[in-house]
């Protein structure tokens, strides 16, 4: 904990009852980048609060023994259809014509018994999918107003905002901000775009304007298990022993759907040209972050592992692992290709040098928050030339760059207790009778 921030129990008094925190957000779809941030936030107000109650849940598509089991809360059932066939042409589960309405009480009676909600974190404040009651923003906004009802306190939390194409998308994300009690997101983009939303006026005489607070990716919170975790991980994979060749780190998703066909395309042939280019210089591990069945990153990297040109050394990781074991995976590399945003912050956070392709502006918000804006390109400026650039300089990276990007995220890492202690001192204690002061924005 940094001297800035309260010691715990100093600031935010202990509650004299279980306290519980219901988290939505994209949960339930096996993604490690979506996990992590909900682990940082429980580990911290802990920290804050060691002998609380503090009792988690979590809104899930699919709610998983597996989850529960190795995070420590409690995954119930959201209003999300557990296929994309399921849900084609159809609102949320209660909302049709002859659906069952005890899907949307479920869900009431989980918001009424709630101290705050929690809203996040990542990117679910875009557009990119939206409808009548279909949708991350809909969905976002259906829980924010139901909080609203049961007049709970509800946190927006590490959000990435935008883009916003539609003027329904816009218009329910200017709701959810006056709804919210604190807002947080890990970029300036998204601030601007909040108070572009908001006008710059409160919704009517006698409102006040909600504070943007501007925070580090909530995962920045995390610290890197270490090499010995990372050679368990790699034993259990049946990778041992490794190759002699210093390792890249691929972190990638496909590009299709949030850019398109073309610039998926671009991305395969310039990572098979850039392993060819670096054949003799590193072997090739491609992390999955994503391993859900519609968003499985083993796909590309099994279909990329088997193009791999003559003479390239490359394995893929098969299983799913805790996000803290990635970490550890992206620590034994000695630099990373990122298309997954946080195949870059996990790499950040284990100290590993990184190159990044900017197809969202999440992507590129965290280069410039990392001071590694030099280290991204575009999906349209990617080639076998630019990718094979690109990674021999991050693989040839000194010893001083090294220690620039560590110090750069311990400094990062110092703010995202914030994140926690907003929660606690704007959300569960309005919500347990605290008085709320006005603060300064962040």
């Amino acid at each position: 904990m940094v001297s800035s921030l309260p010691e715990p129990n100093e600031e935010v008094p202990l509650p004299r009852r279980p306290v519980t925190i219901l988290c939505a957000g994209a949960y339930g779809i096996r993604n490690a980048g979506d996990d992590l941030p909900l682990l940082c936030l429980m580990e911290s107000m802990r920290t804050f609060l060691p002998t609380a109650d503090l009792r988690f849940r979590v809104l899930s598509r699919h709610p998983d023994p597996w989850e529960e089991e190795r995070y420590g809360v409690a995954m119930v059932k959201n209003l999300e259809y557990d296929t994309a066939e399921e849900a084609r042409g159809r609102k949320f589960l209660g909302f049709n014509e002859g659906d069952d309405p005890a899907h949307l009480e479920r869900i009431k009676r989980e918001i009424a018994a709630c101290n705050l909600l929690v809203l996040g974190a990542g990117n679910a404040l875009i557009d990119i999918t939206i409808g009548d009651m279909r949708g991350p923003i809909p969905l976002m906004a259906l829980y924010g107003s139901l909080a609203s009802q049961a007049r709970k306190p509800v946190m927006l939390y590490g959000m990435s905002v935008g883009p916003l194409r539609t003027p329904l998308g816009r218009h329910l994300t200017e709701g959810l901000l006056r709804t919210a009690a604190v807002i947080t997101v890990r970029d300036l983009d998204s601030a601007r775009l909040c108070r572009s939303l908001l006008g710059g006026r409160p919704s009517k005489p006698g409102d006040r304007m909600p504070y943007i607070h501007v925070l580090p990716d909530a995962t920045l919170g995390a610290e890197s298990p270490g090499p010995l975790r990372a050679r368990e991980v790699f034993a259990q994979e049946g990778m041992l022993p490794l190759p002699d060749r210093p390792l890249i780190a691929l972190g990638l998703r496909d590009l299709a759907r949030p850019v398109s066909q073309e610039a998926q395309r671009r991305l395969e042939d310039g990572i098979l040209g850039m392993m060819a280019a670096m054949k003799h210089e590193a072997a090739f591990l491609f992390i999955p972050q994503s391993t859900y069945v519609t968003d499985d990153d083993r796909i590309l990297a099994r279909r990329l592992a088997a193009a791999a040109p003559a003479g390239v050394q490359c394995r893929v990781i098969e299983q799913r692992h805790h996000p803290l074991d990635l970490i550890a995976l992206y620590g034994a590399a000695r630099a990373t290709l990122a298309v997954r945003l946080h195949a870059a912050v996990f790499s950040a956070i284990a100290g590993t040098p990184f190159g990044a392709i900017s197809y969202l502006p999440k992507v590129t918000g965290f280069l410039e928050q990392a001071g590694c804006t030099e280290a991204g390109l575009g999906p349209w400026d990617v080639t076998p030339d630019s990718l094979t650039s690109l990674m021999r300089g991050r693989l040839e990276a000194t010893a001083e760059e090294r220690f620039d990007l560590g110090e750069r995220v311990r400094e990062l890492r110092k703010r995202t207790p914030l994140y926690a202690l907003l929660a606690l001192t704007k959300g569960v204690r309005a919500n347990l009778g605290g008085d709320v002061e006005p603060e300064a924005e962040t």
